[in-house]
Formats: C-alpha cells, sequence, structure tokens
C-alpha cells in the first residue's frame, strides 16, 4: 500500500466517523425534543415513574447513543491526535 492509498483509506475512514457522530447526534437530539429534557432527567423520570414500556425503549436507545457518541467521539480524537 503506498502512502496515498493509505492516506486514502484513512481519509475515507473519518468521512464515515463524522457521518456517524451526526446520526448519534441527531438521533440524542430527537429523543431529546421529544421528552423535553435531558437524559438525566428523563433517566430519574423512567427509574422513578410507573412501568412503560415506550419510555424504557427509549431509555435503553437512548443510553445506547450516548454511550456511542462517546465512543465515536474517542475515536476522532485520536484520528486527529494521528
Amino acid at each position: 500500500m503506498t502512502v496515498n492509498e493509505s492516506s486514502a483509506v484513512k481519509d475515507a475512514y473519518y468521512v464515515s466517523l463524522l457521518y456517524e457522530l451526526h446520526v448519534a447526534r441527531e438521533k440524542l437530539r430527537l429523543l431529546e425534543a421529544k421528552y423535553g429534557k435531558s437524559f438525566a432527567d428523563f433517566e430519574k423520570e423512567v427509574a422513578s415513574g410507573r412501568e412503560d414500556f415506550e419510555k424504557w425503549d427509549d431509555y435503553m436507545e437512548w443510553k445506547a447513543y450516548l454511550k456511542l457518541l462517546k465512543d465515536l467521539e474517542s475515536k476522532k480524537q485520536q484520528i486527529e491526535l494521528k
């Protein structure tokens, strides 16, 4: 693999990573808009409220997207440091 091919692969991965970051951030924005509150406030509501499967599903999805966002931001930072 030549230097140019290696750079092209890195650039393609970086662009893909930026797209994934955008998708994760948009999903988080939609969940915040749906419930009109932050994840921390929503988590308290789910923990203290009556059983609501839709909210529980959204809670699990929201939590997963937060973890994904953290992982993607870490990967982005690692690429930018190289």
